[in-house]
């Protein structure tokens, strides 16, 4: 069987009739412009195809391995109607309400770094505040943050099992500053370091003679302090100089981090510390940055002191 020629109708481009009247040149105008619409619907059509549908099937499906940017495009953003409707499922009697939320935001499309950064993160400030205009009490906030922290040791195992690092990179502490109890932070610190390689030790509170010891029996290349309030401000530097003297490592580094120094960077200076972590995301390459400097002029023995297996991580706050 033979047809006609396929015409210009017959891949899509509509044709147009020129009745009496019609000016030849208006019409053409009319024709280029429908064109140029119909290429534009087509060129939004292939960017939603290759940067949404495409991230989400491979995702959904586990076709081969997904880069880092078709990930982001593919995960479920949260929201601060997310960060409140968590705070609100902490809060509730349900000890299990909260649990079931985060699972809903994974199953939906979410991170567990976005989950550890853009939910937890935030949900744990929005509760200091609450506490501090009194909207909810003490033992509201301990609950509230006891069930977070649980819910940072059970996604613990997928957030490490990305790692890409075999080698173990160098020995830090994580603490508070001695007198204050906020440890939820340091622990997903902890969580990036261990991630990144480090072999981590989290524990907080400990005296200021639990760190003297600590950092003269064992090797430290990096000591990373969290503090919450200015008041304690000459506590740190006091505690920062006095490890600096005790440490087995002389060039031991120090890294702070905490909302005081996020809004007002010249206070790392005057509490003697070498650099400020903003986040957990960019902690560890904060301390990498610091490694040169607390190995300096050391032998090569020194340098490896304390490395443990890659993996081992010690938490003293992980007390059942």
């Amino acid at each position: 069987m033979t047809g006609a020629p396929l015409q210009p109708a017959a891949i899509g481009f509509p044709t147009v009739t020129r009745g009496p009247g019609s000016h030849p040149d208006a019409m053409d105008h009319l024709t280029s412009q429908r064109r140029s619409e119909r290429l534009e619907r087509l060129e939004r059509l292939e960017r939603t195809i290759q940067n949404e549908l495409v991230p989400r099937l491979m995702t959904s499906h586990r076709v081969g391995p997904v880069s880092p940017a078709m990930a982001a495009a593919a995960a479920r953003v949260l929201s601060e109607g997310d960060v409140q409707a968590f705070v609100a499922a902490v809060r509730s009697p349900d000890d299990g309400r909260g649990a079931q939320f985060v699972r809903t935001v994974l199953a939906e499309g979410a991170t567990v770094e976005a989950v550890y950064l853009d939910l937890l993160a935030p949900s744990a400030r929005r509760l200091g505040d609450m506490w501090d205009n009194d909207e909810c009490d003490f033992v509201e906030v301990t609950v509230a943050l006891g069930r977070m922290q649980r819910l940072l040791r059970d996604l613990s195992q997928v957030f490490l099992a990305e790692s890409g690092h075999a080698e173990p990179v160098g020995n830090i502490l994580l603490t508070c500053v001695p007198g204050e109890q906020h440890t939820l932070g340091i622990i997903m610190v902890g969580e990036f370091l261990l991630r990144d390689g480090w072999r981590v030790l989290v524990g907080a509170p400990w005296t200021e003679s639990d760190l003297l010891s600590m950092v003269a029996t064992e090797w430290y290349d990096v000591i990373g302090f969290s503090v919450g309030t200015e008041s304690r401000l000459s506590v740190l530097r006091r505690d920062i100089r006095r490890l600096k003297q005790a440490s087995r490592n002389t060039n031991v580094q120090v890294m702070v981090g905490g909302q005081l120094f996020a809004d007002d960077p010249s206070l790392a200076d005057q509490v003697g510390a070498n650099a400020i972590a903003s986040d957990a995301r960019q902690a560890p390459a904060i301390a990498r940055s610091l490694l040169t400097a607390a190995r300096a002029g050391l032998p090569e023995a020194h340098r490896t002191e304390g490395l443990g297996e890659y993996g081992q991580f010690r938490e003293a706050l992980r007390r059942e």
